[in-house]
């Protein structure tokens, strides 16, 4: 694990606005398609297409990537660095784009729960053994994974998912899942993950009272049973962080179930948000670039870039409170940023993102069909 990232586990659409949008969004994000064999033969970027095409999560997190890392990228290498933002639902996607011989992105901007489902499926490329060798000395023990011989992704962006109540619409906040699936001791407008199955079906596991240490492998029909329980009192099913945010920062929910970079960028238009670790998840992910990439060779030229500029990391984790993958990153990062990072905190756990993998395709069919049905 990464120096910033650990799992002390044991110690806006408005109301009714489920319609075609959520139909569109979740049936390409959410159904975790298996991918046929493509054309793995991309042209790099050795040549005069100097162009990087990274594929994001939008929002808060994209803006601070996009400051810290692909601006300067662009200026230090002359590579051309566009951004595309589907908001998740990158296995899926990606799987969809190779089956129809059309890989259009080439670096993954850390895709949470999708990582182990892109390395199952073999639709990454894996890291060559010199890049591997050159950023060792640079990033965190078990910052590779899954591992040095078989480098599929570099640990970046930490987050965990949890509560975030605002205490000036709720009087009695809801603490950890539990609570928050209890809507008539804890009472107010909710907003939960759609964007990801994973996330959002544990959670209600989570919520329907199953220990963090008995999540996998996933109780299918009792997660899908609480979520149609709190639906009538879930007006937000969010499929991006850009529209996590904005129903915080809006108003239109009290309390949010989000990433806590989301939730973190929120407060500080809304101060009066509060966050609560307990049964928060911290789900594997990292930079990793897509099987058949274009520009495959650019792609790996960022991930050394990235490995070797500490500095840049540290600014991106002081803007967005999330970890990366440079090694003693705490030298470089002051104590108040320290204190709020998603490390130590009691109650995180460490999803098995390859068990979640296995069941990703199952999760997302029947966390469709209670959104839109």
């Amino acid at each position: 694990m990464s120096s910033q990232r650990s799992h002390p586990r044991g110690g806006r659409p408005r109301p009714g606005r489920l319609t075609a949008l959520l139909a569109g969004a979740l049936a390409t994000a959410l159904t975790g398609v298996t991918a046929a064999c493509g054309s793995d033969s991309g042209s790099g970027s050795g040549g005069k297409d100097r162009t990087l095409v990274i594929a994001g999560w939008g929002g808060s997190f994209t803006a601070a990537n996009k400051e810290a890392f692909y601006d300067q990228f662009e200026k230090d290498t002359g590579i051309k660095v566009t951004v595309a933002t589907p908001g998740g639902g990158f296995a899926a996607k990606v799987a969809a784009q190779r089956s129809g011989n059309n890989v259009e992105w080439d670096l993954l901007e850390a895709p949470g729960g999708d990582t182990a489902k892109l390395v199952l499926d073999g639709n990454l490329e894996k890291f060559p053994q010199s890049l591997v060798g050159e950023i060792t000395p640079l990033v965190a023990d078990g910052a590779i994974r899954p591992g040095p011989s078989e480098a599929y992704y570099l640990d970046h962006g930490g987050t965990v998912n949890l509560i975030g109540c605002n205490t000036k619409l709720i009087k009695k906040c809801p603490t950890n899942p539990r609570e928050f699936f209890d809507v008539a001791g804890f009472p107010g407008t909710r907003g939960i993950t759609a964007n990801n199955p994973i996330f959002t079906s544990l959670f209600a596991l989570e919520g329907d009272g199953v220990d963090a240490e008995q999540l996998f492998p996933v109780d299918v029909n009792r997660a899908m049973n609480a979520l149609k329980k709190i639906k009538p009192h879930v007006p937000v099913w969010s499929t991006s962080p850009a529209q996590m945010q904005q129903a915080v920062v809006d108003g239109e929910v009290g309390i949010m179930q989000a990433p806590n970079t989301v939730l973190a960028s929120a407060m500080k238009q809304v101060p009066t948000l509060k966050l609560y670790w307990d049964g928060g998840l911290l789900f594997d992910e990292g930079w990793c670039v897509t099987k058949g990439a274009k520009h495959k060779d650019a792609a790996f030229e960022f991930i050394k870039w990235y490995a070797q500029h500490r500095e840049n990391q540290a600014r991106f984790t002081e803007k967005i409170y999330s970890g990366t993958a440079g090694r003693d990153m705490a030298k470089y990062l002051s104590p108040d940023v320290l204190k709020n990072l998603p490390i130590n905190k009691p109650g995180v756990t460490l999803v098995d993102g390859k068990a979640g993998a296995k069941q990703q395709q199952e999760l997302g069919k029947a966390l469709r069909e209670i959104l839109v049905g």
